[in-house]
């Protein structure tokens, strides 16, 4: 039930007391709908409780197993809702080691963390920069705070010349080690915002070894900063990336709502690759292929380069 669906449901006057729907999206197996919905009427409610856990896990507190459900669930209700109160709490808990955050919010953060981030940014551009300069901080949590940061500047709310000049210097003091995921992060943001005169910086960053040609190439970089400069007010070229905010909590978490398979189900090892029958509450989904390179054995065991199994029969 989306929020709508749940608004709907305020005419009968019977809403429950929000512990109640709390509880559901911390304990219950499926995705709580009707629940996430009702938290997402009653923000003034549920936000602090959510806030609160937050804060504990960027705290490096340990959450039970229900607690780890509630504050997977919790984040993209918080920026699906906009909740710039709760930036700050998730830019220090992104700042945890990555084996914590791992288990805290698994493929969440590569699915949908810059959506999120950017739904709940609070307008301070050195807390967000802050992070990203930070090189202990996880490279696939770096390229999507580099998406926000991309969106957000697209959007007005940081200014251009600040991100063009921080995209120089993430060039200039090489803040990301060669074919970190950052690096991909970094040149999309060029790409999409348009910046025709960084393009020859991101041409010797590949000359160099520092983007990883294998995610977002050369062709696809200039396919994709030309579309910028043609069509600079066209939102597709985020929405492809999944980059932007979250319209819809319900759908945004969709991905993550599946039963856990039957005891008569054929094995699992079909599904290796499905991340949605692989998923539980109390374990966020993982993604097989989330340190795989193109030339790294394939994570199905055939002995082959991923790029010659099972990433060209899924491409």
């Amino acid at each position: 039930m989306r929020k709508e669906e749940a608004e709907a449901k305020l005419q009968c006057g019977d809403l429950g007391p929000i512990e109640d729907h709390l509880e559901a999206i911390a304990t219950e197996r499926r995705l709580p709908a009707y629940a996430i919905g009702m938290c997402l009427l009653r923000m003034e409610e549920a936000a602090p409780v959510l806030r609160a856990l937050l804060a504990r896990a960027a705290d490096g507190e340990a959450l039970s197993q229900d607690e780890c459900t509630l504050l997977f669930r919790g984040v993209y209700i918080l920026g699906g809702a906009r909740d710039t109160e709760a930036c700050q709490a998730l830019l220090r808990l992104l700042r945890r080691p990555e084996a914590e955050l791992e288990h805290l919010l698994g493929d969440a953060i590569t699915q949908d963390m810059s959506r999120i981030v950017a739904g709940v940014f609070d307008g301070n551009e050195g807390a967000l920069f802050d992070v990203l300069v930070d090189r202990s901080v996880d490279q696939f949590v770096r390229e999507q705070l580099l998406d926000a940061a991309t969106f957000l500047t697209w959007k007005g709310i940081i200014t251009r010349d600040r991100m063009r000049e921080f995209l120089q210097k993430f060039y200039e003091e090489r803040l990301a080690d060669d074919e970190d995921e950052a690096w991909v992060g970094w040149l999309k943001s060029i790409a999409l915002l348009g910046l025709r005169e960084m393009a020859p910086m991101v041409h010797r960053s590949f000359d160099e070894g520092r983007a990883p040609d294998w995610v977002i190439g050369r062709k696809d970089f200039d396919d994709m900063l030309a579309h910028a400069e043609q069509r600079p007010d066209d939102a597709t070229r985020f929405e492809e990336f999944r980059i932007g905010y979250i319209e819809d909590v319900v759908a945004a978490l969709e991905w993550s709502d599946q039963p856990a398979p039957s005891e008569e189900s054929d094995s699992l090892d079909k599904d290796i690759f499905d991340l949605d029958a692989r998923w539980t509450p109390t374990e966020p989904v993982r993604n097989p292929w989330r340190h795989v390179g193109r030339n790294d054995p394939c994570p199905c065991g055939s002995g082959k380069k991923a790029k010659k199994c099972c990433l060209a029969n899924n491409a």
